[in-house]
């Protein structure tokens, strides 16, 4: 009867890991995927509109990285299923921070081009400004409301691609992760791109993951080796995004960069591969791929099956910078299903020790050792490690045990 279940709650735990739930609903049983708030800017003279997605099973106790999104009204939607469907084996749980605009091509572009493309754009040329605001006032503002840690993530389309890219060439330390979609790098005659040789001799950025998409935006008309030849205004956005993959290759050993051309989707469609795709680069270093070596523990040592555990947690609070940590319950139900499903108390006992490093002020850890023990016949070994529950907090299941051994 044990056997089953662990057997099953394993496998519950797990559905629950990987997102069956519905997005919080409030009393009128409706679907909330976040709410909307605003901030007064002193930097940019106006009233900022932001909207807020909370993850779904938040804990004000815990921190969170944060995603700052531009172009809320299109990128929000997409970006929250997304972290609701990669949460939390593929990418951390974060608080998502949707920018609303005012000026776009204000706020996007860091050169004045009073008028391109047909345009007028007068008031272009505001990049540094618009990121000053967020790091002066939308991150602290944030950061006061809600418990953020020090993990932050820029996401934008199109123009704001471009300012994603301005952003991590010239303040890179105001991101952590930088997600740019099919970036306007075409934008005064490629002013960004001719810049960008000098502004990577000048910063460190091997530890800032960086992630571009790229759309077809030349159709069947030509391929991209013969568009590097082309002069026309309609090949432009490629040929600018072809020119700095160029230079991102060149400087391949100082950078942490995916580029990646998606022939099948245009500027506008581009948007939901990408981010999808983008995710998954940025935070390419989060999953941890060695975990399901329990479900074949026949084939590995005690040490295969939970050093990766001590290395990827390590690796992980180096990255969020605070300790991170394997769930109690999940290393837990592993060490018990190493024991009744498979029959392997050494590799059983490995996982509950590994709960104990993890967890050394957690009683519950040694009750789960003291269990293991009572059922290996090892009374005294047993009773050591109630005892050990008892002095962190008078655990009372551990002195329950202890009475029904008669100690």
């Amino acid at each position: 009867m044990r056997k089953s279940k662990i057997v099953i709650s394993i496998v519950t735990l797990f559905l629950c890991f990987n997102g069956i739930a519905q997005f919080n609903q409030n009393n009128e049983k409706q679907i909330v995927i976040g709410k909307v708030d605003s901030l007064y800017s002193e930097i940019l003279q106006e009233q900022r509109e932001i909207w807020i997605h909370l993850p779904e099973d938040f804990d004000s106790s815990k921190q969170y990285p944060v995603m700052y999104v531009l172009d809320a009204s299109q990128q929000f939607y997409v970006i929250t299923g997304m972290q609701k469907q990669l949460t939390p084996f593929k990418i951390p749980q974060s608080i998502i921070v949707g920018i609303t605009n005012t000026d776009r091509t204000r706020d996007f572009t860091h050169t004045n081009v009073p008028f391109q493309r047909g345009h007028e754009s007068e008031t272009s040329g505001g990049a540094s400004n618009f990121i000053k605001f967020i790091d002066e006032e939308l991150k602290p503002f944030i950061n006061d409301k809600y418990p953020t840690e020090n993990n932050n993530t820029i996401v934008g389309h199109s123009t704001g691609g471009l300012f994603v890219l301005y952003s991590y060439l010239y303040h890179e330390s105001s991101f952590d992760n930088y997600l740019a979609i099919d970036p306007s790098l075409w934008w005064d005659k490629e002013n960004l791109v001719e810049a960008t040789q000098d502004q990577i001799n000048k910063g460190n950025k091997k530890e800032k993951p960086l992630y571009i998409a790229v759309a077809n935006s030349i159709g069947k008309a030509m391929d991209t080796v013969k568009v590097r030849k082309d002069k026309t205004v309609p090949t432009e956005q490629i040929r600018a995004n072809l020119k700095f993959h160029d230079i991102l290759v060149k400087n391949s050993n100082k950078l942490n960069f995916t580029w990646e051309y998606f022939k099948d989707e245009d500027h506008g469609s581009i948007v939901v591969p990408a981010q999808y795709n983008g995710l998954r680069s940025i935070f390419s270093w989060f999953p941890f791929p060695e975990m399901w070596r329990f479900n074949t523990p026949k084939k590995y040592s005690a040490k295969e099956l939970t050093e990766p555990f001590y290395s990827h947690y390590k690796k992980l609070s180096i990255r969020l910078k605070r300790e991170v940590k394997p769930k109690w319950q999940l290393l837990n139900d592993v060490g018990f299903f190493m024991l009744d499903g498979h029959n392997l108390p050494k590799k059983a006992l490995a996982y509950l020790e590994m709960n104990a490093d993890f967890y050394p002020n957690e009683s519950k850890s040694f009750v789960a050792l003291g269990n293991y023990y009572l059922s290996q016949k090892k009374k005294s070994e047993a009773i050591r490690h109630y005892k050990k529950a008892i002095e962190i907090d008078e655990n009372q299941e551990a002195q329950a045990k202890l009475k029904e051994l008669g100690e």
